[in-house]
């Protein structure tokens, strides 16, 4: 279900040099850390006390793909090209803006002052110092640093903006005069499965680690319990790759062969055996997001007060729906509730963009700015109809 989606993120890695417990004394306020990951092997376990890559229930974690083809939006197409070649520049020149960077997290016991270190990584996006990651990555983080590829610059780093319910963050070092390598974004709209894909990151704290595999799918729904709170993080239209993400990667980037962003790394659902499946944030979402968030220091989010869940084709032809978004409550008060929308009826479409698996509503309301006026098309009861709908501003 949807107020806006559910997956488990990788958690937190032991910093390097740290004891490396299965479990630290005293838990992590927000998903243990950096990456709260929950591992079954006994060896990744030991290794993922407090990381930097989230878990999602008792198999996934929050961190990226390869193939045989080499196919990147805006990027031509050489006979030339071999994935290998790709990979190596990919490697060499784009490794340059990923950074590792390493949280300080004070234990939320107040009879007991404890420290926790967690490693994470993120890219440059910005030669002047910014940098995107996930927010589960530098949560409740009092102390930050950013360390470049060749390890002899070091930063501190501050918050700009977070935005939880997407897992993004951007932070910044001060480095004017430094010039600093940055990465571009690439059009994640033009993702195809089985197109190589290329992660970057610091998994279990080994710096700059490149992994290379296929888009395993697209238009993901993943559901995170946070286990802390208790609540649910939902995240819509997620990437599902192949290549290999341990905790440590979230944060980091995940390329096309061009180089360009397509994706965060974020999440990892552990197999019981063998490698399990990787997940990344979509990459023009992350990009709007760490826009606003650099622009103006938060999300300035739509809000149209409608709980729903996303329904494919199947899942429609099993409950006599159609394709869209079904109502499964609605806020009091809210701008759904003032222009007539009521629970079990399905958004069909925004202005004219249709709601599907591949536009779901939460990113189409995205585009749009708290008191736009927009018109909703309905499905209630068989029947087609279309009300105006002016969205306030998500509290």
């Amino acid at each position: 279900m949807a107020s806006e989606p559910q997956y488990l993120p990788p958690s937190p890695e032991p910093a390097p040099l740290s004891p490396l417990p299965v479990e630290k004394p005293v838990q992590p306020r927000r998903r243990m850390g950096i990456l709260g990951i929950i591992v079954i092997s006994a060896l990744v376990g030991a290794l993922a006390g407090s990381a930097a890559t989230i878990l999602l229930a008792p198999r996934f974690i929050k961190v990226t793909p390869a193939g045989n083809a080499v196919v990147a939006p805006g990027a031509a197409i050489t006979n030339t090209l071999t994935e290998e070649s790709a990979v190596i520049n990919v490697a060499d020149q784009d490794g340059k803006a990923v950074v590792e960077i390493k949280t300080t997290i004070s234990s939320p016991d107040m009879f007991i002052q404890q420290e926790q270190h967690g490693i994470g990584s993120g890219f440059i996006v910005r030669s002047d110092g910014y940098i995107v990651t996930n927010n589960h990555v530098v949560e409740n983080a009092r102390q930050l640093q950013v360390i470049l590829r060749d390890g002899a610059k070091k930063f501190d780093a501050r918050v700009i903006g977070t935005s939880p319910e997407d897992d993004v963050a951007v932070i910044k070092v001060d480095a004017h005069a430094q010039n600093l390598p940055a990465l571009s974004w690439g059009d994640s709209g033009a993702l195809k499965v089985g197109q190589l894909a290329i992660a970057i990151g610091s998994p279990l704290g080994q710096q700059n680690s490149v992994t290379k595999g296929v888009i395993s799918a697209l238009h993901r729904f993943i559901s995170i319990p946070n286990p802390t709170t208790g609540q649910v993080e939902n995240i819509l239209n997620a990437i599902q790759t192949d290549a290999q993400i341990n905790p440590g990667n979230s944060g980091g980037p995940l390329l096309n062969s061009a180089g360009q962003v397509i994706g965060v790394n974020f999440a990892i659902e552990q197999a019981y055996a063998g490698p399990g499946l990787g997940f990344a944030l979509d990459g023009n979402a992350a990009r709007d997001i760490a826009n606003q968030l650099i622009q103006t220091g938060h999300v300035n989010r739509p809000f149209l007060g409608v709980t729903y869940n996303q329904l494919d084709e199947t899942a429609a032809a099993a409950n006599g729906l159609v394709v869209g978004a079904v109502v499964t409550a609605i806020t009091p008060g809210s701008p759904a509730d003032r222009a007539g929308i009521k629970i079990h009826d399905v958004i069909t479409k925004v202005n004219d963009q249709a709601i599907d698996d591949t536009h779901p509503l939460k990113d189409v309301l995205r585009q749009y700015a708290p008191g736009t006026k927009v018109s909703v098309t309905i499905s209630r009861g068989g029947k087609t109809q279309t009300l105006q709908v002016t969205l306030g501003t998500h509290p």
